[in-house]
């Protein structure tokens, strides 16, 4: 506490006692004992009123204690069901829940993960996939700035994303303990492990197929590959494994000859006594198709969108890029493509105007910051564009009104600016505008990405150019360029359709693998094409195999209506959906690959998480030694719980017993004023 503060205090004092002095012996009416009580009430809510006002304040210290942080994940995919005793790995969670010692000693948080990570709520073993380094990386960023320790309760078999061996080495320093479900002896087996080939192929041609086997042993053996069609053996080859040649990877091609959903099944056989057979077959489907879309890009300046636009474009295999500069383009080819993208038009695209004018053909058109603005309001209605060399870089703010057509829920709010034209532009006949322009955080009413029909004529426009780097940064966020190429690829098949708008737009894959959840959306427009968020939309499901049915509502998430579909049996499906007030439907189908991730392995991977334990300095245990690992976390002296000092200043009008002092002070100098016959 400061001088000045105690002189202050002391100064107060002296102020409370000479006014109590005086109110009460100046001129005095009753006997010394009364004046004396009412004399020390009044100097006590004097002094503390004016304490209050001074307002010192005082160091107070509080000790809280804080336990080491521990989170257990359990493994809840469908392989823990078929390798281990669900019953003794239910007893684990409840052991953990219900032990003393253990939540004396932890603060315990509890998850389950298959794909994804999630609180746990209930073990029911039925996730059809198993992410361990996703679910180590979320583990990771819950925890982010805070040690714990990290108790994995699984097989160890991750049939999805990336090696968690490594991610674990990079994202943690704290100990794994592993304890171990399933057989940890290794059995003699040969699997196929996995089929790589293209989901669509063209009629006539040939598609290839990428073939990768292993096995798992100590001696020599010969294997045999096939794979049929229809019952029917259509490619055959032998192999031969031994310990240090335990992989091989296989590249043949086949022939597609009929259109539509082509069914293959591959084998991999050659063991007398083999025990797990499930992951010797695998079945793949490739949907053949008669032609494809081709894309034109002309530009007029070199930029590393071009390439950009290429590798995404191509990333779906249904279309091809050619990338032509003005003066190689030949108008009498126009016809062989089914979409133009014009970069950065100038002067001397006039000509390729003229020819898509008399066209009409579709086009998507990227306006930057060395676009002749001036010659494109000349040479076409669709937009007119502010006449100035200026720019400016933005970043896109999405309009969650826009329903042009359908997309997945995008978050570009993080995304690289890009260099725009200065000023605001504007789009005749039935525009949407998809991105925003945001400078500087400020979100503007200029449109960045805009699509527009008029005249039987769809078109794009985006008004930016340094696209490279949202493909780049999409690959920073997910590992992937998949968000960025499938959004670009919407907008590709938006821009290249000539099919006039339906009420009842869907969204879906030809093909699924048994295990994924199926996901269908729908966008409903009511009659002048205006999206409705309050229609009653209805899937009927129809398993065209068995002839079951199945009914469902779609739910309204945002900008469009979705089911998801779950537990679906492999096979062949129709389906149609219906806005049940208007009666507006339309319909689909799609395919279910035979395939189950969770049976390609009977033991547990029990070398690598060990070996994962060991350079972390934690520890594995199987099921039957749980006890091992819960005296292990109680008596290691590396989790002891932390007493903290918290040191703080507290004022002293924070101490709400000072003013029930003052009123209690005042309240007994009334009561006895009165009964003395002073008041």
């Amino acid at each position: 506490m400061a001088a000045s503060t105690i002189l202050y205090i002391i100064l107060s004092g002296i102020i409370a006692l000479g006014a109590a002095i005086f109110f009460y012996f100046y001129k005095p009416q009753r006997s010394k004992q009364v004046q004396f009580i009412l004399s020390t009430l009044r100097f006590l809510t004097l002094f503390l009123v004016l304490i209050l006002l001074i307002n010192p304040s005082f160091k107070q210290v509080t000790y809280s204690t804080i336990k080491p942080k521990l989170s257990l994940a359990i493994d809840n995919s469908r392989s823990i069901e078929y390798l281990g005793d669900t019953l003794q790995i239910q007893s684990v969670f409840d052991s953990f829940y219900e032990n003393e010692e253990l939540n004396n000693r932890f603060d315990i948080d509890y998850y389950s993960f298959g794909k994804d990570l999630q609180a746990l709520t209930t073990l029911n073993f039925s996730e059809g996939q198993t992410d361990i380094a996703k679910s180590l990386k979320d583990l990771n960023q819950i925890y982010k700035g805070v040690d714990f320790t990290p108790v994995i309760v699984t097989d160890g078999n991750s049939n999805l994303g990336a090696d968690y061996r490594y991610t674990a080495q990079e994202n943690n320093s704290n100990p794994f303990y592993f304890l171990a479900i399933g057989d940890t002896l290794v059995y003699e087996d040969l699997s196929l492990d996995r089929i790589n080939t293209n989901k669509y192929a063209y009629l006539n041609n040939e598609f290839p197929v990428e073939l990768i086997t292993s096995y798992t042993g100590k001696f020599d053996v010969n294997a045999t590959v096939s794979v049929s069609q229809n019952g029917r053996i259509i490619h055959k080859e032998k192999q031969t494994f031994n310990p240090e040649n335990s992989s091989q990877r296989t590249n043949f091609y086949l022939n597609a000859s009929s259109i539509g959903v082509q069914r293959y099944q591959v084998t991999v056989s050659g063991l007398d006594n083999e025990k797990n057979l499930e992951n010797n077959i695998k079945n793949f489907a490739v949907e053949v198709i008669d032609q494809r879309s081709n894309v034109l890009i002309v530009y007029s300046v070199l930029h590393p969108d071009l390439g950009t636009l290429k590798k995404s474009i191509e990333s779906n295999q249904l279309r091809a890029v050619t990338l032509k500069e003005i003066s190689e383009v030949n108008l009498s080819e126009f016809n062989d493509y089914d979409l133009v993208i014009l970069f950065e038009p100038k002067q001397s695209f006039s000509s390729v105007y003229k020819e898509l004018n008399k066209e009409n053909k579709n086009r998507f058109t990227i306006i930057g910051t060395q676009t002749d603005l001036s010659f494109l309001n000349s040479i076409q209605q669709t937009g007119v564009f502010p006449k100035n060399n200026e720019s400016e870089l933005v970043q896109p703010d999405k309009n969650e009104s826009f329903v042009a057509f359908q997309l997945e829920e995008l978050s570009f709010n993080n995304y690289p600016p890009l260099a725009s034209i200065f000023g605001k532009a504007l789009f005749m006949g039935d525009s949407d505008v998809l991105f925003y322009q945001r400078i500087n955080g400020v979100t503007t009413q200029n449109p960045l990405l805009a699509v527009t029909e008029r005249s039987g004529r769809r078109e794009v426009f985006l008004l930016g150019t340094g696209i490279f780097q949202w493909r780049s940064q999409s690959f920073i966020d997910n590992q992937s360029f998949d968000n960025f190429d499938n959004f670009l690829d919407k907008l590709i098949q938006y821009a290249a359709s000539n099919q006039r708008k339906k009420r009842l737009e869907i969204s879906y894959e030809q093909l699924y693998y048994k295990g994924n959840f199926i996901n269908i959306q729908a966008q409903y427009f009511d009659k002048n094409y205006v999206f409705d968020p309050g229609a009653s939309l209805q899937i009927e499901l129809r398993n065209e195999n068995s002839e079951e049915t199945y009914q469902s509502p779609l739910v309204f998430k945002g900008s469009a209506y979705e089911v998801e579909l779950a537990n679906l049996e492999p096979g062949d499906y129709t389906f149609r959906i219906t806005e049940t007030d208007q009666n507006v439907s339309s319909d689909g189908s799609f395919t279910i690959i035979p395939f189950d991730l969770e049976r390609q392995s009977l033991n547990a991977n029990f070398q690598k998480m060990k070996t994962l334990a060991q350079e972390s300095g934690g520890s594995i245990y199987t099921l039957e030694n749980y006890n091992n690992l819960v005296d292990k976390l109680l008596n290691s002296d590396q989790f002891i719980p932390v007493e903290r000092a918290v040191k703080k200043n507290v004022p002293l009008i924070n101490f709400v017993w000072l003013l029930a002092l003052i009123v209690a002070c005042l309240t007994a100098e009334w009561f006895i004023r009165k009964y003395n016959g002073l008041i």
